[in-house]
């Protein structure tokens, strides 16, 4: 059942035992989500917490991690925040999977698994929605909710240079603002400071970037062999993907990173002629209409996935000019 900002504020005012949870691979939306409506929900008096997230990597821990559910919790109302599907929850939230009352998301991909549903694809950044629901549960905006907020509206974006950056974007930006908050250093750390590895993977993708249809598709192969040599973290390969995308004339950038397991983690950049959830959509993923990510299992190995990948963008660029 899909609800509106409202619906969705009201199911929450009747909760309690609230747990919250985030994506696999957490990036500054789900976590700013997660950081944003826990503690919002405790200042309304609620027992929240938020799902401990194995992927949880140093450059987000602080919104999440002291809010932790202790071991043993048992909730009474089950949140997903900035998750399109099912298949992207961390292993250890197997056991809510069929308990999710509330889905809060933008994907336009989204198939509807929660028992309420609030999906607005139309929203730069998920946490744009939470933004929405705690005004409408007239919770404070405190300094500690605005800077999950804020960390959730401006990475999702691109520090608000995507073309998903909307007025609403920008709205919730400058409520977080008027808080006191210090964007400047966030964004400094967020978009500016890279450790010496990704400096050195950025390296390696700009010479070993690969080139399709007339320039059109840009592919960037990241093996593991490279991620360990130069000891890159999960951190450093944050927004990466956004790179083949920076060539001229490239219209869809492709990055496929080789994980430990043996999977790939593929990641879709497009410009406006191009559709990206659809790529990813066709390849057992999802996301927005200018970035989507999708896997594929252990065993497929990396130039096979290229492969497959490529030709499925090269089927929906067809399509796209005709």
């Amino acid at each position: 059942m899909s609800v509106t900002v409202r619906q969705a504020a009201a199911a929450l005012r009747d909760a309690d035992d609230i747990l919250i949870l985030t994506h696999s691979r957490p990036d500054g939306d789900t976590t700013g989500c997660a950081g944003a409506l826990c503690r919002g929900l405790r200042t309304l008096g609620k027992t929240a917490y938020v799902l401990p997230n194995p992927d949880l990597t140093p450059r987000y821990s602080f919104l999440i991690a002291p809010l932790a559910a202790p071991e043993g919790f048992t909730p009474g109302f089950v949140v997903s925040v900035d998750v399109a599907d099912k298949h992207m929850l961390t292993d250890n939230a197997a056991p809510f999977i069929r308990k999710i009352n509330l889905v809060i998301d933008h994907h336009r991909s989204n198939p509807l698994f929660g028992g309420l549903n609030l999906v607005r694809p139309e929203a730069g950044a998920c946490c744009e929605i939470i933004y929405d629901i705690l005004m409408a549960l007239e919770v404070p905006l405190t300094l500690e909710i605005a800077e999950s907020l804020y960390v959730g509206v401006s990475t999702d974006t691109g520090c608000f240079k995507f073309s998903n950056t909307t007025v609403h974007t920008h709205e919730v930006a400058a409520a977080c603002l008027a808080t006191g908050l210090d964007s400047g250093e966030l964004n400094r750390m967020l978009f500016e400071v890279k450790r010496w590895p990704r400096l050195q993977m950025e390296q390696i993708v700009i010479e070993t970037m690969e080139f399709y249809h007339d320039r059109k598709i840009a592919v960037a192969l990241l093996h593991r062999a490279d991620l360990d040599r130069t000891g890159a973290t999960v951190d450093d390969l944050d927004s990466i993907s956004g790179l083949p995308r920076t060539v001229e004339g490239v219209q869809v950038g492709l990055t496929l990173t080789e994980n430990r397991d043996g999977s790939v983690r593929v990641s879709v950049r497009s410009t406006k002629e191009v559709d990206s959830s659809v790529i990813c959509r066709r390849c057992g993923g999802g996301g927005h209409l200018r970035a989507g990510g999708a896997s594929f299992p252990a065993g497929v190995g990396i130039e096979e996935a290229k492969r497959r990948v490529l030709a499925v963008t090269e089927e929906t660029f067809h399509e796209s000019e005709s």
